[in-house]
Parts: C-alpha cells; sequence; structure tokens
C-alpha cells in the first residue's frame, strides 16, 4: 500500500513555516481534529440532499490535505468536489453510487492519513 503522506510535502510545509516542527505539529493536530468533521459534512450533505454542503466541505477536505501532505486525499476530495460542482447537480445525484463510493473510500483513506501522520508526529510528552 502506498503511503498516505506524501513526506516532500510535508517537508515543503516545515521549510514554509521557517523550519519549525512544532507549528507544522500543531497544523496537523489541527487537521486531524478538522477533517473528520468535513468527512462528516459531506457523508450529512449526501444524506440530506445538500449540494453546497457537500461541495464546500469537500474542497476544504481537498486544499487541507494538500497542505499536510495527504496527496491521495485531496485527489479524492478534488474528484468529489468535481462531481458535485457542476451546476446541473440536484439533490437525487448525491445518491450516485459513484459519489457514495467515493465518499466511502475517503473515510477509509483518512483513516491511513491519520495513522501515518500520529506516526510521525506522536502526541508529546509532558515532564
Amino acid at each position: 500500500m502506498p503511503a498516505a503522506i506524501d513526506m516532500e510535502s510535508l517537508d515543503e510545509l516545515e521549510h514554509s513555516v521557517g523550519d519549525d516542527r512544532e507549528f507544522v505539529r500543531e497544523l496537523v493536530e489541527t487537521y486531524l481534529d478538522d477533517a473528520p468533521a468535513l468527512i462528516a459534512h459531506v457523508a450529512s450533505g449526501i444524506s440530506a440532499g445538500d449540494v453546497e454542503r457537500v461541495k464546500r466541505s469537500a474542497h476544504t477536505l481537498k486544499s487541507n490535505s494538500a497542505s499536510v501532505g495527504a496527496l491521495g486525499l485531496s485527489a479524492m476530495a478534488r474528484e468529489l468536489e468535481t462531481l458535485t460542482s457542476v451546476a446541473s447537480t440536484e439533490a437525487d445525484d448525491l445518491s450516485n453510487p459513484e459519489i457514495i463510493a467515493l465518499t466511502e473510500v475517503i473515510g477509509l483513506e483518512f483513516q491511513h492519513v491519520d495513522a501515518e501522520l500520529r506516526g510521525l508526529f506522536p502526541e508529546p510528552i509532558d515532564d
């Protein structure tokens, strides 16, 4: 199985913040806190037939995932965003099996991303 995190992207992020690994840890922790809610918003948006909620949540997940090196997850979210961004997307279209399957795969991929990031940034040990 390929890595869920692209180390080059993560290194670029760290370099872009002045090699402040502690700040990167905070960004990663925020991402790990926020991403499950975004995935839940996608699922609830599909259930509610709320195309805008699905599209907005997929867009945010795409951007946030890319910033921490979760490029596979970002690509999946981009695909979901594309599937739901067409002006002709109706609430009924959200029950499309392709959208449902993609949403399930996004949830599974996030589990891999979560595990890898937690491995790279283990909880700090308080003295």
